[in-house]
């Protein structure tokens, strides 16, 4: 796959960044635009700021705090609770009613209404009641067309709020007193209730103590932990008979040596398993036994001596000497008993004898151990379903802590309220008296005129951004400066057709018209550029754009001043540079490309003279199916080397950046490239991502051709490269009739035939 493809673009943060700042440099660029809509706002805004009524504000504040001696009613939501009940009763209809009725001055607004009805409507939209619950500070602000009316509203209903609240709250208490009684009564209800059930859910569970606080444990858990614990112990060691089971019989069955099974079963069983061996030991142990006795007596004999005879008593000595040596016959009797077992035991009847005493005690336990399983299951059942009413008696306890808190608490509240003549249970004071407004609260003229401009600029930057989009083209070097922030070094003017029809190279056939000027200005910018130029690439974003004859003319510019300067052709799909030339037929890069060594002898053979002096051409030669594999080749840039070597100056013609790749790989191995597009014909966006593609790829672009040449009949020839390049005639760069060509099969190539040598350029050609 070729590395350099269209779909190489950049991120979408420096796409979004590209854009915005473009759409800023639009917006400057229209600017006059957005000037006279915001004109135009302030405009009607003082129109609309003379013509519409003016409104007064008047407001009061009333500090309204709760007389209670429980802390609990003084909490944050209590008090905005109590704001928001006294905000409604200001707005209510009775309130507000009332308070029209006892004002001496009645506003614009209710000016020929009688209809009472009608009145707490107008005031709700006057008044504007608002509280802070943090401060306790009620705040009423009422506009009005008439300063006075708004005053006079204000102080009506302050003093009428006042009247009706003397009577309100002494309401207000009695049925807060009910209520609450009335819910403590069902509080205590339903506490006896959780009470009686928590008593007998205790006795079902057999254990009053238990409980949540508790530190002993349930009876029946500790049962089933014990027999847990002793299920754990029988079961392994039943499993551990059975493996000893089993070895057994298969030492018996081969007649292997049975020490080991029988010191095992020794450690299971006891040490006097030893002694109960079949045919074995039976001898020296009661022999044993019979000397443990014997060394008893002595000893007790011994004892008795001792209390009535001194250490050096013949008596005393001798019993010390039997004693001695009757610990020795001991000893030795052990020793021997020991002997038997570890010299190996064969016998069948000591196997027969190992293996029933070992199923027998397998039996033993299994038994055993389906007891304690069976103890398990039952203790296990009981303890879940004692769970189970552990849990409910601890939910049961926590609902009746939370019965008797609310309880507690509503018996507190119904204590502190006091029903009294001319008390409350809370009070109401004025703040700041209300004052006679003098200026005006709306329309405020420069908010006013914030607002029609700041619409006016949204509307404005909406028709830019509307115009920017169904406009898609550079107007102007200016535009094409801002739009890719890269400098504009020439700008081509339109050639006569006369004068085009009669030189294949303008600047030599007309070297004095002003449009021969335009090609040696640009010569001169690119001289003095701050990047080398002495090896450069011209491409374009798309075709029939005018690169073809601004790069033979270029580099006669060149030529002119004496340096000697190569063209090169690199555009082998649609080779323009070499049929404006009348080259076609010579031999050129795509043969030289395919070579692998002596580039500089084929170069020089291939390389063609023109009617200019010092302006040579390289021709690209038969044209290429897979031509981007093949510049991609390292021959190119052994290619590029003769030529700087060789000649002042070289310019490479390449095809334009968007359809194909070929110009992204020559640019690779040039010093720098050079840019053309037509700013009434060639499309922005396109223009755009050309230019962002090959930045992306690290190549160096000197500056931006301006062609101005082109016209509307002529847009139609040349290329036509479109995106579909290579695969489609429909999108014209590719294979079609007119340029149809053999194919070499071995090479994989397009043989040029001689009726392409009379084709025209790339479109350009006839208007430059």
């Amino acid at each position: 796959m070729d590395p350099y493809s269209i779909d190489q673009i950049e991120p979408p943060q420096q796409q979004g960044f590209h854009a915005l700042m473009r759409f800023l440099r639009v917006t400057s660029r229209h600017k006059m635009i957005l000037l006279g809509l915001i004109a135009v706002a302030a405009f009607f805004a003082v129109i609309w700021h003379k013509q519409t009524p003016k409104q007064y504000e008047s407001s009061a504040k009333l500090l309204i705090q709760q007389v209670n001696s429980d802390p609990r009613m003084n909490s944050k939501y209590a008090t905005q609770g109590l704001l928001a009940s006294y905000r409604q009763l200001l707005l209510s209809d009775t309130v507000l009613i009332q308070t029209v009725e006892d004002s001496s001055l009645l506003p614009p607004e209710l000016a020929g209404n009688s209809d009472k009805a009608t009145w707490p409507i107008v005031l709700r939209r006057m008044l504007d009641v608002t509280f802070e619950a943090t401060e306790h500070v009620l705040t009423i602000d009422c506009r009005s067309q008439s300063p006075e009316a708004a005053l006079r509203i204000i102080e009506s209903l302050t003093s009428t709020s006042e009247k009706y609240m003397k009577s309100y709250q002494q309401n207000i208490s009695l049925l807060l007193m009910e209520q609450l009684e009335q819910k403590r009564d069902e509080i205590v209800l339903e506490l006896r209730e959780k009470e009686r059930d928590l008593l007998e859910e205790r006795r079902e569970c057999g254990d009053i103590a238990v409980g949540e606080g508790k530190d002993q444990t349930h009876p029946i858990v500790q049962r089933v932990n014990q027999l847990n614990t002793d299920l754990i112990t029988v079961r392994s060691r039943r499993l551990e008979l059975e493996a000893m089971l089993v070895t057994a019989r298969t030492q018996v069955a081969s007649g292997a040596d049975l020490t080991a099974a029988l010191k095992k079963l020794e450690e299971i069983v006891g040490e006097k398993a030893m002694m109960r061996i079949p045919g074995m030991g039976v001898a020296n142990s009661e022999k044993l036994q019979e000397l443990d006795s014997e060394l008893t007596s002595m000893k007790t004999e011994f004892n008795d001596l001792r209390r009535n005879f001194g250490l050096g008593h013949p008596d005393i000595k001798r019993r010390q000497s039997q004693i001695e040596t009757q610990e020795r016959l001991i000893a030795e009797t052990q020793q021997e008993l020991e002997g038997q077992v570890n010299t190996g035991v064969r016998d069948p009847r000591v196997g027969r004898w190992l293996v029933n005493t070992i199923n027998s005690e397998r039996v033993s336990t299994e038994q055993y151990e389906a007891t304690l399983q069976r103890d398990y299951d039952e203790a296990e059942k009981s303890a879940v379903e004692l769970s189970d009413k552990l849990a409910f008696i601890a939910y049961a306890t926590r609902d009746v802590e939370l019965l008797r808190e609310q309880h507690t608490t509503l018996s507190n509240r119904l204590g502190s309220i006091k029903i009294e003549q001319g008390g409350g249970t809370f009070r109401v004071a004025p703040l700041n008296d209300p004052i006679l407004p003098h200026d005006a609260v709306y329309p405020v003229l420069p908010k006013t005129l914030v607002v029609f401009c700041a619409l006016a600029a949204v509307l404005g930057v909406g028709i830019i951004y509307v115009m920017d989009l169904l406009d898609d083209r550079l107007r102007s070097p200016e535009e094409v400066r801002d739009e890719l922030g890269l400098p504009v070094l020439g700008i081509i003017r339109r050639l006569p057709e006369d004068e085009v029809d009669q030189a294949r190279i303008y600047v030599h056939k007309f070297a004095q018209t002003p449009h021969a000027e335009c090609f040696r200005t640009l010569k001169t910018s690119l001289t003095m550029a701050t990047t080398d130029t002495n090896c450069i690439a011209i491409t374009s974003s798309e075709a029939s754009e005018g690169k073809t004859t601004t790069t033979v003319n270029l580099a006669a510019s060149y030529a002119q001043t004496g340096k000697r300067t190569l063209l090169i052709d690199a555009d082998m799909r649609r080779p323009g540079l070499s049929r404006l030339l009348e080259v076609r037929g010579h031999g050129g890069l795509s043969e030289i490309l395919r070579a692998e060594t002596e580039i500089p002898e084929m170069c020089k053979e291939r390389v063609v003279s023109t009617e200019v002096a010092q302006l040579d051409i390289l021709p690209c030669g038969p044209r290429m199916l897979n031509a981007g594999v093949l510049l991609s080749m390292p021959s190119l840039a052994d290619i590029l080397d003769w030529a700087v070597s060789e000649y002042d100056q070289v310019i490479v013609d390449c095809p334009p950046t968007l359809p194909v790749s070929d110009a992204a790989i020559v640019g690779r191995h040039v010093e720098s490239m050079l840019f053309l597009m037509n700013p009434d014909t060639t499309h922005r966006r396109s223009v755009a991502r050309a230019v962002d593609q090959l930045q992306a790829m690290g190549l160096k672009i000197v500056g931006i051709v301006a062609n101005t040449s082109l016209s509307e009949e002529n847009n139609s020839y040349g290329y036509q490269y479109g995106y579909g390049y290579g695969y489609s005639s429909d999108y014209g760069y590719g294979h079609d009739e007119e340029l149809d060509d053999d194919l070499d099969a071995e090479n994989g190539l397009y043989l040029t035939s001689e009726s392409d040598t009379n084709s025209d350029s790339d479109g350009i050609g006839r208007a430059a």
